[in-house]
C-alpha cells in the first residue's frame, strides 16, 4: 500500500510524503502507482514552474518527499487539487491507496 501524507501549518499544505508499493499489479503495469506518481511529481513541477516557490525534495525507490517554505493562492491550488484527487483515487482503490492529513499548528 502507498501512504501519502500532508502536512499543514495555518491550514496551507507544505509538506508532502509518499511512501510504499501500492501493490495494485507487477511494476510497470501498476496504474494506481502511475498516477500516484504523476499527481506528486505534476505538484512539484507546478511548484516550481507556475507558482515559483522553492521546493526541497528527496526521492528514493518507492518514496518522495517534498516540502515548501512559503505558501500562497496559487501553492494552496496546486496542493490541494493533488490531495483531492488522491482522495478520489484512494476511494476507488482503497486497499492500495491512503492519504493522511495532518495539521501542524
Amino acid at each position: 500500500m502507498t501512504t501519502v501524507t500532508v502536512t499543514r501549518k495555518s491550514g496551507h499544505i507544505y509538506k508532502v510524503k509518499a511512501s510504499g508499493h501500492s501493490g495494485y499489479a507487477a511494476e510497470g503495469s501498476d496504474i494506481v502507482c502511475a498516477a500516484i506518481s504523476a499527481l506528486t511529481q505534476g505538484a512539484v513541477l507546478g511548484l516550481k514552474k507556475v507558482a515559483a516557490v522553492k521546493v526541497t525534495e528527496s526521492e528514493s525507490e518507492g518514496k518522495l518527499e517534498f516540502e515548501i517554505s512559503e505558501y500562497n493562492d496559487a501553492t494552496d491550488a496546486i496542493l490541494e487539487t493533488m490531495l483531492l484527487s488522491l482522495k478520489d483515487i484512494s476511494e476507488s482503490y482503497p486497499r492500495h491507496l491512503k492519504t493522511e492529513d495532518i495539521k501542524n499548528d
